[in-house]
C-alpha cells in the first residue's frame, strides 16, 4: 500500500509552484479545491484500512504511518474551508444569502446525503444485510450508519443549522457578523460538551472547531495577512508549528508537569480541541507560499463530498466477495470504481440541484 502514497506525493508535486512574494489566491477556489482532492484521496485510504487485514512486519509502513499522525485531521480543512466559505458568502450578501441559507446549503447537503444512503440501503437488500427500521430512518439523518460514514455528514449539518440560528439571532438583535461567529463558536462547543456527555467517540467531535475558526479567519484575513507579511511569515509558521506540536502531544511530559491535575485535565482538553484548528492556521500559512494546484487534484476536490459519502459502497461489496485478503487488489478494485461512481453521483446530483434550489 506504500505505492499509494508515494503516488499520492507524486500527485501532489504535479504543478507545484513555489513563491517567495507568496500567492494571493491562497483561498480561492483551485487552490482549497487541489487541497480538498488530497484529504478526500487520504480519507479514502483510511476506510480502506478498516476492511483490510491488520498490517504485519514491516510492510505499509508509509501508508499507516501518514494514517495514523493525521487522524482525524484529515478531515479539518472541510471544516476550515466551510467556515470560511460561508462568511465569506455573508460578508459580500448577507440578506440574499441569509434568506437561502437552509435551502442552498442544509437542504441540499442532506438531499445529496440521503441519496447516497438509498444507495447503502439498496446495497444492503442485495446482500441480505438487515440493520432494523429505526437504525435506517435514523440513518437518513446522520445519527446512525447502514454502513455509510456519517459522522462527518450530522456535524456539517448541525453547524450549518447553528449558523442559520445565529444569523436569525443577530439580525432581530442588531448585530454583526463577529456576533455571527461568536455565536457559532459557543454552539459548536456546547455540541461538543453534549457529545462527550453522551459517550460519543471522539471523532463526533474532536474537528468541529475547525469550522468556526474558518469563519473568524474570513473576518480577520486582512489583519492576518498584514501580520505575516515578508519575513514574518517565517516567525508564524514557526509559532504555529511549536503550537501545534504541543498542543497534538498534549498528554506527554508539558502537561504532565503541570502540579494540578485538573489544571492540567483542563487545559490538555483545550489542547485537544483547538488541535485541529491550528493545523488548519499551518496549512493556511503554508499555502500562501505553496500553490498545490492541478487539474486532477481540483477534479478530486470537486467530487469530495460523492468520494466520501460513497467509497464504503465499493469497499462493503468487494469485502462480501472476499476481495479485500490482498491489499493492492482491493485498492485496485475500490479506488477506481469509487472515482467512476462519485463522478456520476456528482453530475447526476448536479442536475437536481439546479433544479430545485436555482
Amino acid at each position: 500500500m506504500d505505492i499509494l502514497v508515494v503516488i499520492l506525493f507524486l500527485l501532489c508535486l504535479y504543478g507545484i509552484r513555489l513563491s517567495y512574494k507568496g500567492h494571493s489566491d491562497y483561498l480561492g477556489r483551485s487552490q482549497t479545491d487541489s487541497v480538498k482532492g488530497i484529504f478526500a484521496i487520504i480519507i479514502l485510504f483510511s476506510h480502506m484500512r478498516g476492511y483490510l487485514p491488520p498490517p504485519s512486519g514491516n510492510y505499509d509502513v508509509a501508508y499507516y504511518g501518514m494514517l495514523d499522525c493525521l487522524g482525524q485531521l484529515m478531515v479539518v480543512m472541510f471544516l476550515f474551508y466551510s467556515g470560511y466559505g460561508i462568511m465569506e458568502a455573508l460578508r459580500r450578501d448577507i440578506r440574499r444569502y441569509s434568506d437561502n441559507f437552509l435551502t442552498h446549503r442544509l437542504l441540499k447537503v442532506w438531499l445529496m446525503f440521503a441519496i447516497a444512503v438509498s444507495l447503502y440501503l439498496l446495497l444492503n437488500i442485495v446482500l441480505q444485510r438487515d440493520y432494523g427500521l429505526k437504525t435506517v430512518l435514523m440513518s437518513y439523518m446522520g445519527w446512525e450508519s447502514i454502513g455509510n460514514s456519517n459522522w462527518f455528514v450530522f456535524d456539517i449539518m448541525v453547524l450549518y443549522l447553528f449558523t442559520y440560528m445565529s444569523l436569525k439571532i443577530s439580525a432581530y438583535a442588531g448585530l454583526n457578523l463577529k456576533s455571527v461567529a461568536l455565536i457559532v463558536a459557543l454552539l459548536s462547543l456546547a455540541l461538543c460538551l453534549m457529545f462527550i456527555r453522551m459517550g460519543k467517540g471522539a471523532w463526533w467531535y474532536d474537528t468541529v472547531l475547525a469550522y468556526p475558526i474558518g469563519m473568524y479567519y474570513s473576518l480577520y484575513k486582512d489583519k492576518i495577512e498584514r501580520i505575516v507579511s515578508g519575513h514574518r511569515w517565517y516567525l508564524a509558521v514557526t509559532i504555529v508549528v511549536l503550537v501545534f506540536t504541543l498542543f497534538y502531544m498534549r498528554d506527554t511530559l508539558v502537561f504532565a508537569t503541570i502540579g494540578n491535575k485538573v489544571v492540567a485535565g483542563y487545559m490538555s482538553f483545550t489542547a485537544f480541541l483547538l488541535t485541529s484548528g491550528i493545523f488548519a492556521l499551518l496549512l493556511v500559512l503554508l499555502s500562501m507560499k505553496i500553490k498545490i494546484d492541478n487539474k486532477i487534484l481540483r477534479w478530486l476536490g470537486v467530487n469530495a463530498f460523492a468520494i466520501y459519502i460513497l467509497q464504503r459502497l465499493a469497499m462493503i461489496a468487494a469485502a462480501h466477495m472476499g476481495w479485500n485478503r490482498n491489499s493492492l487488489v482491493f485498492a485496485a478494485i475500490v479506488i477506481p470504481v469509487t472515482l467512476l461512481v462519485s463522478a456520476v453521483f456528482t453530475a447526476a446530483t448536479g442536475k437536481i440541484n439546479r433544479a430545485l434550489f436555482h
